[in-house]
């Protein structure tokens, strides 16, 4: 039986940020941004669970601002890279804040630290952006930059269901076959990212093809893939890799991702694939590489990811 999404009857959201309930970005000091992020069912993976994917478009949007508002007027620049690790588990419905400072800057580069917590003050997710001006202009103005209104509402992320438990007899490779075939529900924000996933042999440990057609809601202002829309298709992608070299009943997180943005794609519906395979696979943590790469096989960005089994 194919498992149910309730997606398919949800409108597509406007844009990445308010997309990801993300709102209330701010201006906190010299060199400092805030904002939040409502989760919810939606942003969930197969296990019903909050993971780094969730988080990556809050991470990628704030991590650009605090250069962007650095220079005499507002500097167009797009994040280089992002160095994301997580620090312990996010409650399904938390309301999480995120504060980006810069750490240096000059003409050309600007680097800034990310921290995530929730709402108790649990920093849940550190790590850095490597931001870069470039000359490319804008296809709207920045003052219409997404995120400066009001968080979204708990009613905008709780418009689905979460997956049903999983049963914990099943080994990490058989639930990707299921949830390839369709038998068991691949979680909400695959079914947001437009996603399906494959598994795929390397040696003795498994590796995974992860597809998402892309949709105009994914572009950031210069009307191509918002990083943090490449980030989290890169982290569910190694998430699911993670998921299929677990043993049965072996619970996991994507504790680390580094991700480098080499090309950002169109967003007209056409397909981008992740290829993650695996480098070391240990008891305790599988280490990965994916590369994402366009329809026609340009490539557009690679990245590592460690992750973490309990």
């Amino acid at each position: 039986m194919v498992a149910d999404s309730n997606w398919i009857h949800r409108e597509p959201p406007n844009d990445p940020v308010s997309g990801f309930g993300i709102g209330n970005v701010a201006v906190a000091g010299r060199g400092r941004v805030v904002a939040e992020q409502q989760l919810g069912p939606l942003f969930a993976d197969h296990r019903g669970r909050i993971d780094l994917a969730a988080l990556a478009v809050l991470f990628d949007h704030l991590g650009g601002l605090p250069y962007f508002r650095s220079g005499p007027t507002t500097t167009p620049c797009v994040q280089a890279r992002l160095s994301m690790a997580m620090q312990g588990h996010v409650g399904i419905d938390d309301r999480i804040t995120a504060t980006a400072d810069l750490m240096m800057r000059d003409d050309s580069f600007g680097s800034t630290r990310v921290d995530i917590a929730t709402s108790t003050g649990h920093v849940c997710c550190t790590g850095t952006a490597r931001n870069v001006a470039v000359g490319r202009s804008y296809d709207e103005a920045p003052s219409k930059a997404p995120g400066l209104g009001p968080t979204p509402s708990s009613a905008y992320t709780h418009g689905v269901d979460l997956p049903p438990a999983i049963d914990p007899h099943l080994s990490g490779r058989e639930i990707i076959e299921q949830i390839a075939s369709g038998a068991l529900a691949a979680g909400p924000i695959v079914d947001l990212l437009n996603g399906r996933v494959a598994l795929t042999d390397h040696d003795r440990a498994a590796g995974v093809q992860f597809t998402v057609t892309t949709e105009p809601w994914m572009g950031n202002l210069f009307g191509t893939m918002h990083g943090g829309v490449i980030a989290s298709v890169a982290a569910q992608a190694c998430s699911f890799a993670g998921q299929a070299n677990a043993a049965a009943g072996v619970d996991y997180q994507l504790g680390d991702l580094a991700i480098g943005f080499l090309r950002s794609p169109a967003v007209r519906g056409t397909d981008v694939v992740v290829e993650v395979v695996p480098i070391k696979v240990g008891r305790r943590i599988a280490s990965f590489e994916a590369t994402m790469r366009a329809q026609d096989g340009l490539l557009l960005s690679t990245a590592t990811a460690d992750v973490v089994y309990r």
